[in-house]
Parts: structure tokens; C-alpha cells; sequence
């Protein structure tokens, strides 16, 4: 689905393995990528271009809040224009790659959307007021790295599903509250088993995302 290609291990994959896990992602096909990224040159100019025509009209139809939304619409533009001036080194365009493609942000409008259902729902006051508490500690999970797609479809089983081919998660058209508890509990689950802290977060979706961005670029 939105698993790493590890097809080209021994040649360079720094914009190669940007492109690649830009269009994993996204959930289209990745063999015609990687092969004419490893056929042709200005590959910095070929991952921005998947940033622009790929990446970018993605996140203009996620379910990401519009402020997030513009905030790393507006970061990725910037790396864009980075890219096509061959500004990021192999190494770089490498990381940024993994942290993209292993990072549960930009499918987080649908927690976003799932604690809106919840607030409405048949949950009492109180858990109500801990399904937020929930998801904002799922967040702070989120920003440490720990959480993984696989782990963000897990928690989402039982109120989500994936679109196709766009691999977006979406919430199911029926959630009562027992569904909400589960997902409730996975979540505490596996904020427990990363031991994540139970204080408030106050980054936002887009904060963490400029983190995630910053963090795959801090050394060259």
C-alpha cells in the first residue's frame, strides 16, 4: 500500500527514493517512477515536479484543517523550489523520503475528523473529554517518530477505511460509540507502549510536520 521500495538498494536513491515514497504515499503505481528516475538525469528537478504534481494536490484534498493545510502546502512549495535548484544533497533528499513516507501526518484531518464525531456522539462528558485527550496524545506519539502507518491503520481499523488508489483514510459512514471506545483504546494502547507523556501537546498538525521536514534536513 504505502510501503518503501527497496528494489534500487545498490544505487544512489536520494531523489530516486523522494519520488518513490512520495507516489507510495499517495498509493499509485511505483514501478514507471523508479525506473525513469534511475534512467534520467536532473533527478532534483524530477522530485520536485512529484512534490508539485503529485504531493501538493494530494494534501489540497486531504481532510487536514485548512490552516494546516496551507501552512505545509506553503513549506512544500519552498522545498520545491529547493529541489529544482538542486539545493539538497543526496543524503538529504533521502531522509526527507523516509520521514515522509514512515510520518502519519498528513492523513491526521482524519483523527481531526474523528474526535469532531466523537464530541457528537452517545459518549458521556468524560469520554468525551478523553477521546480528545486521546488524540492529542496520539499526536505527540505521532511528532516523535514512533508511529508508523502500519500502526496509524491499526488504530483506525475498526472507524476507518482507505480510499483507492489515493490510500487516503477516511471515516466510515456508521461509527456509534462502541467504536469510538475501541479506537479510544488502541490509541491509549499504544501511546502507553511508547510511553509518550499525558500532559497536554500544543503543536499543531502543520508544527509537526515542519519539525518532521527540518529534522530529514539537518545535516547535509
Amino acid at each position: 500500500m504505502t510501503e518503501k521500495s527497496k528494489d534500487g538498494a545498490d544505487v544512489s536513491l536520494g531523489p530516486a527514493c523522494l519520488v518513490i515514497g512520495i507516489f507510495g504515499l499517495v498509493g499509485l503505481s511505483l514501478f514507471f517512477v523508479y525506473m525513469s528516475i534511475m534512467l534520467m538525469g536532473n533527478q532534483g528537478k524530477r522530485a520536485a515536479m512529484s512534490v508539485h504534481e503529485q504531493l501538493i494536490p494530494w494534501i489540497e484534498r486531504s481532510l487536514l484543517g485548512q490552516n494546516d493545510r496551507q501552512v505545509i502546502i506553503d513549506r512544500l512549495e519552498t522545498l520545491a523550489k529547493e529541489m529544482e535548484r538542486e539545493e539538497l544533497t543526496s543524503r538529504q533528499l533521502t531522509r526527507l523520503a523516509l520521514r515522509l513516507t514512515e510520518s502519519t501526518i498528513l492523513q491526521w484531518g482524519v483523527v481531526e475528523q474523528l474526535n469532531q464525531i466523537a464530541q457528537s456522539s452517545d459518549l458521556n462528558e468524560a469520554e468525551k473529554e478523553e477521546f480528545s485527550k486521546a488524540c492529542d496524545r496520539w499526536l505527540h506519539c505521532a511528532s516523535t517518530g514512533k508511529l508508523n502507518m502500519k500502526d496509524m491503520e491499526f488504530g483506525t481499523q475498526n472507524v476507518c477505511i482507505k480510499e483507492h488508489p489515493s490510500g487516503r483514510l477516511v471515516p466510515r459512514e456508521k461509527i456509534d460509540a462502541d467504536r469510538l471506545r475501541e479506537f479510544m483504546r488502541r490509541v491509549t494502547t499504544m501511546c502507553d507502549r511508547f510511553e509518550v507523556p499525558k500532559e497536554d501537546f500544543s503543536k499543531s498538525v502543520s508544527q509537526v510536520f515542519l519539525q518532521v521536514i527540518e529534522e530529514a534536513l539537518a545535516e547535509k
